[in-house]
């Protein structure tokens, strides 16, 4: 074989090889372009993340919330037990649920509980559980925890760091201050002639008027009372609250119109508010 004719297979093979080696090398190119994202696509993939991650976090926040009413039923409960057990041991008396004589700042704390009603004091001023302590139903629930709601957030007036001692509040026509003078207010177990629709206690608004008990003006009231809030539910458990019955069952009412801050007396702005009034003046005693 002359000298040329090797030179030409040497050239040959040389440019055979090249060739390979290019081939491998745009394959490996074109795989790692195919690997990789671009800016829109990451930003994607982010995007979706975030919404799965708000969603997640909602659906873990309903959750929770939930939780916390169900306790606040069981609180409910335990209070409304301890209702019943007081009447049993009272020859059939409901437990009082009257106003103090004078004392305290109304226009700021509202009216305090008497020494001998079912809790004493008022929590918008009372720092400790002392006053609930002096009550006639703590003999029969000890524990003052069960009186606070455990979504309750609200603060003693003047006391940020203070929360309240108290969430519930009882039916002021169920031996209430106007005994003898409204034949609504009822003292004996026996006069309650609907035990299942007649609330017991509420869960009320951290800025409603805190007054001897939950008022709600009768529907058959004179001018516009019969449209008119006095005191004002609580709405913290998804525009809703719960409430205890005569009965002893517990349930829990979403409200129709949210509830804001409210001073006494206020008159009902829309349609949906006086749906909700009428819902709550259709649980009082009879007359």
């Amino acid at each position: 074989m002359d000298r040329t004719s090797k030179a030409g297979k040497l050239e040959t093979t040389r440019l055979k090889r090249m060739r390979t080696f290019n081939q491998k090398n745009s394959a490996n190119s074109r795989r790692l372009e195919s690997a990789g994202f671009t800016i829109i696509e990451v930003g994607a993939v982010l995007f979706i993340i975030g919404i799965l991650v708000a969603l997640l976090s909602a659906s873990l926040n309903r959750a929770k919330g939930r939780a916390l009413r169900i306790s606040c039923l069981d609180n409910l409960k335990e209070l409304q037990l301890a209702w019943h057990m007081y009447i049993d041991d009272d020859a059939d008396l409901l437990p009082l649920n009257k106003t103090e004589i004078g004392g305290g700042n109304y226009k700021v704390f509202g009216r305090r509980a008497s020494t001998n009603s079912w809790v004493v004091g008022n929590p918008k001023e009372d720092q400790t559980t002392a006053k609930i302590e002096m009550g006639t139903l703590f003999p029969y629930l000890t524990m003052p925890r069960l009186y606070r709601c455990p979504m309750d957030r609200s603060r003693v007036v003047g006391h940020r760091d203070v929360p309240r001692t108290r969430s519930y509040s009882m039916n002021s026509f169920l031996a209430g201050d106007n005994e003898g003078k409204d034949s609504r207010v009822k003292i004996r177990m026996a006069a309650l002639d609907r035990p299942n629709r007649i609330f017991v206690f509420i869960e009320e608004h951290e800025s409603s008027v805190w007054a001897d008990g939950f008022q709600v003006l009768p529907k058959e009231g004179t001018g516009l009372s019969g449209a008119t809030w006095n005191s004002t539910p609580s709405d913290r458990h998804e525009q809703g609250c719960n409430l205890s019955f005569a009965d002893g069952h517990i349930e829990y009412w979403k409200w129709y119109s949210g509830k804001s801050e409210n001073l006494e007396n206020h008159l009902t702005s829309t349609t949906r508010e006086l749906y909700d009034l009428r819902r709550l003046q259709m649980a009082l005693p009879a007359k």
